[in-house]
Formats: C-alpha cells, sequence, structure tokens
C-alpha cells in the first residue's frame, strides 16, 4: 500500500515537472516532422527519405527539400506564434477564453491581407506588413474600446470589445471574399486557413517574426507573472500595469500577423495549447512560454499531417480541423468556468 502510493506521489511529480513535457512535446513534435516529410502525395519509405535527403540528384529531393520541409517548419512556425500569443492574450486579460482568433486579432490581420492582395495581388512581400499593421490596428481599437472612464484597462471589458469587434472585422472580411468571388479559390483559402504552398520565401519572414516575439515574451516573463495579480496588488510591487499590457498586446500581434500571413485564419492554437499546459505544469511563465512554442509546433504539425492523409488525396483545410479539436474545448472551458 505504501509503495504504491509512494509510486502515485513520484508520478504527480513527474507529471508536474515542467521537463517531462518539454520533452514528450519535443518527442511528438520531431515523429510528427518526420511523418510529414514521409506522406503525402507519394508515401516514401525510411530508406527512401533518407536516401533523397543525402542526394541532390534523388528524383524526389527537390519535393522533400522545397515542399514538404518548407511546409514542416511553417507549419511549426505558425502554431508556436498563434500559441504563444494566445498566452500573452489570456495573461493579460486574466482569462482563459482569450485567444487572437476570438478577439478578433487573427481577423484584423486577416482582413488587412485580403485587402493587401486585392489591390497588389503580385506583391506577396506586403501581406507580412499589412497583416501586422491589421492585426496592431485590431489591437489599438480593442484598447481604446475597453479603456474605462477611469483610464484604466479593465480584462472584462478587454475580451467583451475584443469579442464585438472580431465580428465586425470577419464581416468585413465576408464582404472583400464576396464582393471578389472572381478570386474566391484563393481567397477561401485564407479565410479557412491552410498551409498549401508556403515555402522558404514565407519562412523568411516568419520565423524572424516569431523569434523576437518569443524573445521579447520571454524577457519580459517576470512581468507577466506579476500581471496575473489584481492591478492594485501588482502596482504595490512596482509593475507598470497598463505598460505591460500593451507590451503584451503587441507581441501577441506580431505573432498573430505573422502566423496569419503564412497560414491565414488558423483558430483555436491559441486557446487549446496554453490552457492545456497551464493546467499540466502552473501559470509561471518562465516554463509556459518555450512550453508553448514546442506545444504550438507540434498541435499545427499534427493539425496539417492529418489535413493530408485523412481525406488524401484531397487535402483539407488545417483551420477547420483546429476548430474541430477548439470548439469542444471552449465549451470545456465555459463548463468548467462559468457556474
Amino acid at each position: 500500500m505504501r509503495l504504491r502510493a509512494r509510486t502515485r506521489l513520484h508520478w504527480e511529480a513527474l507529471v508536474r515537472w515542467p521537463g517531462f513535457w518539454a520533452a514528450g512535446l519535443l518527442v511528438l513534435l520531431l515523429g510528427t516532422a518526420v511523418a510529414a516529410i514521409r506522406f503525402g502525395a507519394v508515401p516514401l519509405t525510411s530508406s527512401e527519405l533518407w536516401a533523397a535527403l543525402a542526394h541532390a540528384d534523388h528524383p524526389l529531393h527537390a519535393v522533400i527539400v522545397e515542399v514538404r520541409l518548407p511546409r514542416v517548419v511553417a507549419a511549426s512556425c505558425v502554431g508556436a506564434g498563434l500559441a504563444l500569443s494566445g498566452l500573452l492574450l489570456q495573461t493579460v486579460v486574466r482569462n482563459p477564453l482569450a485567444d487572437p482568433g476570438l478577439l478578433g486579432i487573427n481577423s484584423g490581420a486577416g482582413l488587412a491581407a485580403l485587402c493587401a492582395l486585392v489591390v497588389w495581388p503580385d506583391v506577396a512581400g506586403l501581406l507580412p506588413l499589412f497583416s501586422f499593421l491589421g492585426a496592431l490596428g485590431a489591437v489599438l481599437v480593442i484598447l481604446l474600446a475597453a479603456w474605462g472612464p477611469r483610464r484604466r484597462l479593465s480584462p472584462l471589458k478587454l475580451i467583451l470589445s475584443g469579442v464585438a469587434i472580431q465580428s465586425v472585422l470577419f464581416a468585413g472580411i465576408a464582404l472583400v471574399t464576396f464582393i471578389y468571388a472572381d478570386r474566391a479559390p484563393a481567397f477561401v483559402a485564407f479565410t479557412v486557413g491552410s498551409l498549401n504552398g508556403v515555402g522558404w520565401h514565407h519562412i523568411r519572414w516568419l520565423a524572424p517574426g516569431v523569434a523576437v516575439g518569443f524573445v521579447l515574451a520571454y524577457a519580459a516573463r517576470r512581468s507577466f507573472d506579476l500581471l496575473l495579480l489584481d492591478d492594485a496588488t501588482a502596482t504595490s510591487v512596482g509593475l507598470n500595469v497598463q505598460g505591460t499590457r500593451l507590451l503584451a498586446c503587441a507581441g501577441a500581434a506580431l505573432l498573430a500577423s505573422v502566423s496569419v500571413s503564412a497560414a491565414g485564419l488558423v483558430g483555436f492554437v491559441g486557446l487549446v495549447v496554453p490552457n492545456a499546459l497551464r493546467l499540466a505544469t502552473g501559470p509561471h511563465h518562465r516554463t509556459l512560454i518555450p512550453l508553448c512554442v514546442i506545444g504550438g509546433a507540434a498541435l499545427a504539425n499534427v493539425a496539417d499531417l492529418a489535413a493530408r492523409t485523412a481525406a488524401a488525396p484531397l487535402e483539407l483545410p488545417v483551420g477547420a480541423l483546429m476548430a474541430l479539436i477548439g470548439g469542444p474545448y471552449f465549451l470545456f472551458i465555459l463548463w468548467k468556468q462559468l457556474p
């Protein structure tokens, strides 16, 4: 009996150890990445995969290096960016329901990117810039709408303002898609979220944007821990509460915008990953920030692999699969949080 109780205590301690989750998520990420490179329109055996990677004159070398490998890297960056963006927003509003898709940041980035595609369809390099401006604009509108009469940002007002603005921005996306119906295939792929067609040219802005967001978030990890306290307590220990909230919102906008510019409107990654890891390891950002990066990358690769193989040769949209995961999880959180 004592041995069983001791074993249970050791197991509970191991499960709460962040290193356990980091190792498990890394194994999942690497395994999914290898599977994503192997399986596709032309499945490869392990020997064929290594032979194609080792020899540039192999007939499948270009398929792996120019199509499948950049897609895995892009999925990892998109998942990491959205998960970290969701974590920052949940810290700002002190609410596990916050997510860059639900608060309108993804919609702001998406609407700006669609407008850029309409005006300059041949200049793909403008997408990340317009996405960031759209996401930042959405954040600024949310902040202005949530700014109370005492010039204080209320977490409740932030999330309610975000939901309202998300509805308005998504209506704008629907109108643009309807008016320019002749470009519907490209627009539909963008609005439902898809990694089809991503290449190394997307990663040139995607990877640096996620890296900058990660560095800024990790540098401010102690301030984000204090932000979880009530405003009076956080201020009493020397935290600039409003400045920290603005920094977190700007970081969330950067991470969401670069992700949207590459993959379109992929939602719920920022809702599922931070919540699951917070329940597993606790609320400290020192561990949550790197774990969200790994967990988001792993989840996005799992979803993209499922999108390419579940109904092959038809490719499903990644955003729709993430909604199938995130929607029930959102209802579960509501059921737990609300009386």
